[in-house]
């Protein structure tokens, strides 16, 4: 049984239909938020014993330090860490419209690459000591080079082709100590970032990522899938 888990953004969106899903799975919840969150103060009234928020910005490093030390306060071992927080700032200009001084394209992959680096190794001791031992980077399709169709959102998919990087040399590095590194795309949602048209509601993709969670890996399983299991081109 999963005991523990940690799920970034989970203020809104996917991250928040996350902590519902494992909560009512009777898994303790550690909630990062960018933001206060009307959304998960409710839950918490629901989940008082095993929903802890804690206020996170991923691309602080002293945040992320502070986070992992607000969690072992009030556990020992992490079982599962997933990697949800991620932006979309840009606009799908083309590139000669493109303003590569534009401040928010760097954030891009600050936030959706460099954000998971910084919580897997704060929070790596902890995860060694789990029983579970399983990073989830939510990814995209975007982050497929092979199957690549866009002519923009450079920043974007660049942060999770780089993520989808980061998943298999951490697989690599973590392999012997037992751990499973998964990059997933969790579908087109009806979130902040997906729009009113998106295909799934943030719950569905939410169900196929907890079902993930469930499996038992072998080590040498594939790393970049969709939240329905089916793998996905690099």
């Amino acid at each position: 049984m999963i005991k523990t888990v940690f799920i970034t953004g989970a203020g809104k969106g996917l991250g928040f239909s996350l902590a519902q899903k494992f909560l009512r799975a009777g898994t303790r919840v550690f909630a990062g938020h960018y933001q206060p969150s009307n959304e998960l103060n409710d839950l918490a009234k629901s989940f008082p014993q095993t929903l802890t928020q804690i206020p996170l910005d991923v691309t602080n490093l002293d945040s992320v330090k502070y986070a992992a030390k607000l969690f072992s306060r009030s556990a020992l071992h992490l079982d599962i860490l997933i990697n949800n927080a991620g932006v979309m700032l840009e606009t799908r200009a083309p590139l000669l419209e493109l303003d590569l001084s534009n401040h928010p394209l760097f954030e891009t992959l600050d936030v959706n690459t460099f954000g998971p680096l910084r919580m897997v190794q704060q929070f790596l001791p902890l995860l060694e000591k789990g029983e579970h031992k399983l990073i989830i980077n939510i990814s995209s399709e975007a982050g497929s080079i092979t199957n690549c169709w866009r002519e923009s959102e450079f920043a974007y998919s660049m942060s999770k082709a780089a993520l989808n990087m980061q998943s298999k040399i951490l697989q690599n590095h973590l392999k012997p100590h037992g751990f499973k590194i998964l990059a997933v795309h969790p579908g087109w949602m009806r979130t902040e970032m997906g729009g009113a048209d998106a295909d799934i509601h943030a719950d569905e993709a939410a169900e196929g990522i907890f079902n993930l969670s469930m499996k038992k890996w072998n080590l040498d399983d594939t790393i970049y899938m969709d939240y329905n299991a089916q793998p996905i081109n690099w």
